[in-house]
């Protein structure tokens, strides 16, 4: 069988040396691969030195979901993602695996595992799949696992149809209340509306949906939405190959750049004023690659030059200058220097 992009292994033997060069260029990442007996790629897990670093600044809440890639091997994209304070994604983990199963939802978290430990108040958000909750419930036994409420919503209506107009207001902002008064006004009216509502909702269990009644402080990411962003945000891609599934990534910071030149790709750093060819911090004035991305947007070429080379600092340098030297009829000189013999060399 072969791949639309060729033959269908070639895709994947670039991985181990992908795999390398991105372990080398971000050291302190956690960056897993493993294959069946036969060589046959199973599973993909990849936690950046900058996720890991970055989700100590965040509360300790971690978004998990899965998409399915569509190339003609089939597999899933799974990731693991947070809020920062501003309320912006920050990605902790991704990866591909064969499909959503017990088994790679258990290797996924036992890599994350691995990454991050288990921070204090942590908990996990997630829809109901069952091989995510058997995985929570086999490697983090004692960390909280919260259910999306727009998922556990969408279940109630398909299994109850008529109350989804009425009710679902009403779930949300029971959902998201602060204080179990609030709550209770809340229920009462799903209960009078559609008993089989409230007790579906009773046997999922409040501590799950409700934030009124969570344990760990959930915040804002009461939903498994921002997984979904990413994963709308992957949608052309999932269509790729493997190894350009991976490399369709863009950075996390404004002042980081891909140009491409002559077929090779380059890596801008404007706040660094760096570039992999070299030349940028080497002769300290941006290059022909790190020139581009300046033009391109609209930036002023003096920020990104050494103070060196700038009209200022050379006038600078002849600030002081250097005097005619005066005749000799015209020197005071002191005796101990007069006196001091000089001999001429060997």
């Amino acid at each position: 069988m072969k791949d639309l992009m060729g033959e269908p292994s070639d895709s994947y033997k670039k991985l181990p040396g992908y795999l390398y060069i991105l372990d080398k260029t971000y050291p302190g990442s956690h960056i897993t691969m493993r294959k069946s007996n036969e060589n046959e790629f199973l599973y993909l897990f990849i936690a950046l030195y900058a996720f890991i670093k970055g989700f100590d600044c965040c509360r300790p809440i971690v978004v998990v979901d899965g998409s399915h890639l569509k190339t003609a091997y089939n597999g899933t994209f799974v990731s693991a993602s947070t809020l920062d304070g501003a309320g912006n994604i920050l990605p902790l983990a991704y990866g591909v695996t064969d499909s959503e199963t017990d088994r790679s939802w258990t290797w996924f978290f036992e890599r994350f595992r691995e990454a991050y430990g288990v921070r204090e108040n942590m908990c996990i958000v997630s829809d109901r799949h069952e091989s995510i909750n058997k995985a929570v419930s086999r490697i983090y036994p004692n960390v909280l696992h919260y259910a999306c409420i727009w998922n556990l919503w969408g279940n109630v209506c398909k299994k109850y149809k008529k109350s989804h107009d009425v009710l679902s207001p009403v779930f949300y902002a029971m959902a998201k209340v602060y204080t179990q008064e609030d709550f209770d006004e809340l229920m009462g009216k799903v209960e009078k509306s559609d008993f089989r509502v409230a007790e579906y909702l009773e046997l999922a269990g409040r501590e799950k949906w409700a934030r009124v009644y969570t344990t760990a402080n959930r915040g804002w990411t009461m939903t498994s939405n921002i997984a979904e962003c990413i994963n709308r945000h992957l949608v052309a891609s999932r269509e790729l190959p493997i190894f350009d599934f991976l490399e369709e990534a863009e950075p996390s910071i404004e002042y980081l750049y891909t140009v491409y030149d002559a077929g090779r790709r380059f890596i801008v750093n404007l706040d660094n004023k760096t570039c992999s060819c070299q030349m940028f911090q080497i002769d300290e004035i941006p290059c022909l690659h790190a020139w581009a991305v300046i033009k391109k947007k609209n930036l002023m070429a003096d920020d990104y030059c050494s103070e060196l080379f700038k009209p200022d600092t050379v006038v600078k340098t002849y600030d002081v200058a250097v005097d005619t030297f005066p005749d000799e009829r015209e020197w005071k000189i002191p005796t101990y220097i007069s006196e001091d013999v000089v001999l001429p060399p060997t």
